[in-house]
């Protein structure tokens, strides 16, 4: 469908993101024939598609996040489904209807009966000096972008959940070491994803330590880490540091309409919907969300059954 085709349509449900959750939605509520437009703004699958394998979605033996996410495209397509590849600024009430108007950042507007809210989290930056420096210099957030890069050289790891050791094993592959470096000595990683790491010998670990600097010339060098305990300095050298410290939800175009947590993650009731009528929400930007894959892409779906009751009670 052509660009200036999609201004003009009245849209039954649109919805912000095409990660699992908006896949879900999309699948849904295309299959019941309703118009759905997903709007994305970098690519489909979110973070999932940077995942360099997924093995507990059920049917699903092993799977790389990029390949299953092209399979969930094709599906949505199949029925229907247009996506658009631009980023939502805000979504507003139309004056004296039910509808929400989507601003689009070029200026033009869509059109929609519904809207399903389903755009994740971003990374969190590491609190260090230098980051802003050398993001894209040796900073990096995802280690299936930017792993190939670092080829015996030493790498850096920060954080402590399962993010941490499973982005942190992929790049074993490539790295003459992998240091993972965490605040404290307890993790929140599963036991299987810190046991795989734990069996490669370029494996290391250093616990009760933040990343306080990272330096270097023109591209990294090495980080200056604290011990949490005792204060102490330490000059640490490294070639690339991936930081997998947690996620922030990418809510702020939509926060004025709907009620979010203190960390801007919103909140919605067992059907996915939001404090505003006619917005739903799916995955991993729900309050209290596990952050996986099939509970995202279940979210999606009860949106979208729900939506169809809503649309359906606004015909009759």
């Amino acid at each position: 469908m052509q660009y200036e085709d999609i201004l003009s349509k009245r849209w039954d449900t649109v919805i912000i993101g095409g990660g699992p959750g908006g896949m879900g939605a999309a699948l849904y509520s295309s299959r019941a024939d309703l118009s759905t437009l997903i709007i994305e703004k970098q690519f489909v699958g979110g973070l999932i598609a940077l995942t360099h394998e997924v093995e507990n979605y059920p049917a699903v033996d092993f799977s790389s996040g990029m390949d299953l996410t092209q399979k969930m495209e094709a599906q949505v397509k199949k029925f229907g489904t247009e996506i658009l590849y631009k980023d939502v600024q805000k979504i507003e009430r139309e004056a004296d209807s039910h509808d929400f108007l989507v601003n689009l950042s070029d200026g033009k507007q869509i059109l929609a009966r519904s809207i399903v809210v389903a755009c994740g989290s971003a990374p969190r930056r590491l609190p260090a000096s230098g980051e802003e420096e050398f993001y894209g210099r040796g900073v990096s957030y995802c280690a299936t972008c930017d792993g190939a890069f670092f080829r015996e050289k030493d790498i850096v790891v920060v954080g402590g959940g399962e993010s941490a050791f499973q982005e942190g094993l992929f790049l074993t592959q490539f790295g003459k070491s992998v240091t993972l470096i965490h605040r404290r000595e307890g993790f929140r990683a599963t036991e299987l994803a810190k046991r795989r790491a734990r069996s490669k010998p370029n494996w290391n670990e250093k616990t009760n330590y933040t990343v306080e600097e990272i330096y270097g010339n023109g591209t990294v060098n090495g980080v200056k880490i604290k011990h949490t305990e005792t204060g102490e300095v330490e000059d640490f050298k490294t070639d690339g540091v991936f930081g997998f410290i947690g996620y922030e939800p990418a809510s702020s175009f939509v926060s004025h309409l709907i009620d979010t947590d203190e960390e801007g993650y919103i909140i919605a009731d067992g059907h996915c919907r939001t404090s505003c009528k006619g917005i739903w929400a799916a995955g991993d930007i729900i309050k209290g969300s596990l952050k996986q894959m099939v509970i995202s892409a279940g979210n999606g779906a009860t949106a979208a059954i729900d939506i169809r009751e809503y649309l359906s009670e606004q015909d009759d």
